[in-house]
């Protein structure tokens, strides 16, 4: 079981990019890198057409769409510290010369797993993933 399962009913797109993330922890951390910034992208833009307080930026890239007041506000600085995170570590493993250490994949995946579980909470039109469950490493 995955410790995104809670998107699947959903945000599928979302959940099959974060299934990939997670997936390829241990496997391939630089692609887990990728996976998780691509994943993050595809639920920003998902807030961006669905919660009427953010307006697209002039550039509808990830990095302004993050750093844009409204979007700061709506998420409160702690998980614009982890999309921060997450778009860094994904900009990381694309451009780095050398190999990317499992450690920053695991990071970015937990990361991932707290905006997506805060997606989830805040926005779900179904049942909501259950107060309190936390990223469990042994489910990757």
């Amino acid at each position: 079981m995955s410790n995104f399962a809670f998107l699947q009913p959903e945000w599928t797109e979302v959940h099959e990019s974060a299934l990939r993330a997670e997936g390829l922890v241990n496997g391939d951390p630089r692609a887990s890198c990728f996976y998780a910034r691509r994943t993050l992208e595809l639920a920003v833009d998902w807030l961006y057409q669905h919660d009427a307080t953010l307006e697209m930026p002039y550039d509808p890239s990830l990095s302004p769409m993050i750093h844009a007041p409204a979007f700061r506000i709506l998420v409160g600085e702690m998980l614009f510290g982890k999309a921060r995170v997450i778009k860094d570590l994904g900009n990381t493993a694309v451009h780095r010369k050398q190999p990317v250490e499992r450690e920053l994949a695991l990071a970015a995946a937990k990361e991932l797993f707290h905006f997506c579980y805060w997606l989830a909470r805040t926005y779900t039109s179904g049942e909501q993933p259950p107060a309190g469950v936390g990223f469990d490493v042994r489910k990757l």
